[in-house]
């Protein structure tokens, strides 16, 4: 049970869900990939839900949407979270009916569900490196910012991609590493 006690406190508003500064964490890169949009509302896609509340988890995998729900409450607009796990699903809806934001929970494979319309996606699927290019290929001309996580395992193939079409992206090397692609239409 202790290794729930953090996620039972943050979802329960006893906490902020946020770790010690010493422990590294991909909260600052989420941060920054959503100040690029000076705090308007925003739609965002995410692939993969919360796999677990345990704490062990909470630096490197999963509660991606808690962070992204919390800028939605503040700021408006719309978070979809799509996974093949009833359970992450149910978790995930769970941390949004708790920490009171809207989540749009869809059962299905991702490349399904990917498409225009979003102002941020967030690839973190299953760790294997042709679905992650494919989710990629389906969204790369639109304005929009995208996240990779897990790129040292999940992101081999678009690397390589990235690398071969010229696209510029910033890597921070935390929890296996998390790239940000800025592809906002410049004015």
């Amino acid at each position: 049970m202790i290794e729930h006690d953090f996620a039972n406190a943050v979802i329960n508003n006893k906490q902020p869900n946020s770790l010690p500064s010493h422990i590294p964490t991909r909260d600052s890169t989420f941060d920054l990939a959503l100040g690029y949009f000076d705090k308007g509302p925003i739609k965002i896609f995410q692939i993969g839900g919360i796999e677990t509340f345990d704490l062990n988890w909470r630096v490197g995998s999963g509660w991606a949407d808690m962070l992204f729900g919390n800028y939605i409450k503040e700021h408006g607009g719309e978070l979809t979270v799509v996974d093949i796990s009833l359970n992450n699903l149910a978790h995930s809806f769970y941390a949004a009916k708790n920490l009171e934001y809207d989540l749009n929970a869809v059962y299905g494979d991702a490349i399904d569900h990917i498409g225009p319309g979003y102002d941020v996606y967030y690839l973190d699927g299953s760790n294997d490196p042709q679905e992650t290019l494919d989710q990629y290929l389906k969204i790369e001309n639109e304005s929009a910012v995208v996240l990779v996580d897990d790129f040292n395992i999940k992101g081999t193939l678009l690397k390589s991609y990235l690398l071969e079409t010229e696209t510029y992206y910033s890597h921070y090397n935390v929890a296996n590493e998390v790239i940000v692609i800025n592809n906002l239409e410049r004015n």
